[in-house]
């Protein structure tokens, strides 16, 4: 399969998963709070693996070309294929409701959920999911795939940095896929509409690391103009 395909067979699936919450909820919010809202559903262990999937390439694609990469090229790609995988465990509570095991007594006290998750703790009176996990990586997010892109083609600097960073660059249709969905998803009248979106958001993002706009090429840090992939 090529990588052309594989992104629009993900994003193909992406559509679908929109289009099925839409159905779903229409029929009736039962059926919408089984299949796409409720914890350990069929939506949101998709998305957990998803997201250690899109990790995954993320990390291949760094160690692919880790002799050609400054140390901190490789520990920032590394870290953030690692981020990747790390909001997998997140989304299903590292298998806590699977395993059944307790929350560790911090967690428990000072967990809005009382679950063994770091982005739902409470630090003082400030919900970190509400401060750090909502807007502010909601901004960072769009920004990769809406901004970045058009500054990919149109600024030189920014095609170095991508390089030598090892950055899959969004391309355009990825940007208008992301938008079109940031745009319909509020439509959606139900209160776990989200889980839906981070599990197309997943999907988008395994799309965009198998076909980013900027191929990967084996000397990126030392020959950033270089189009051809390795």
């Amino acid at each position: 399969m090529s990588r052309q395909t594989a992104d629009f067979l993900f994003l193909g699936l992406g559509a679908s998963v929109l289009i099925a919450a839409f159905i779903a909820s229409g029929i009736s919010k039962e059926l919408f709070f089984v299949y796409f809202g409720a914890e350990d559903s069929l939506i949101e262990n998709a998305t957990a693996i998803l997201l250690a999937c899109a990790g995954v390439v993320l990390l291949a694609r760094v160690l692919r070309v880790r002799t050609s990469l400054p140390r901190f090229a490789l520990i920032l790609g590394v870290l953030y294929g690692l981020a990747y995988i790390w909001a997998g465990g997140e989304e299903i509570s590292w298998g806590q409701r699977i395993i059944g095991f307790e929350s560790p007594e911090y967690f428990r006290e000072n967990n809005d959920q009382q679950e063994f998750t770091f982005h739902n703790l409470v630090i003082g009176d400030v919900k970190l999911d509400e401060l750090l996990f909502g807007p502010v990586l909601s901004y960072i997010i769009l920004s990769y795939l809406l901004i970045l892109p058009l500054l990919w083609r149109k600024l030189a600097w920014v095609k170095s940095v991508t390089a030598k960073m090892v950055i899959p660059v969004p391309q355009l249709h990825h940007a208008a896929f992301a938008l079109v969905v940031t745009v319909i998803i509020p439509l959606l009248d139900e209160s776990r509409r989200w889980e839906v979106y981070e599990c197309i958001f997943a999907l988008l993002s395994l799309g965009i690391f198998t076909n980013p706009a900027n191929p990967l090429i084996r000397n990126a840090a030392q020959n950033p103009k270089t189009d051809r992939a390795a």
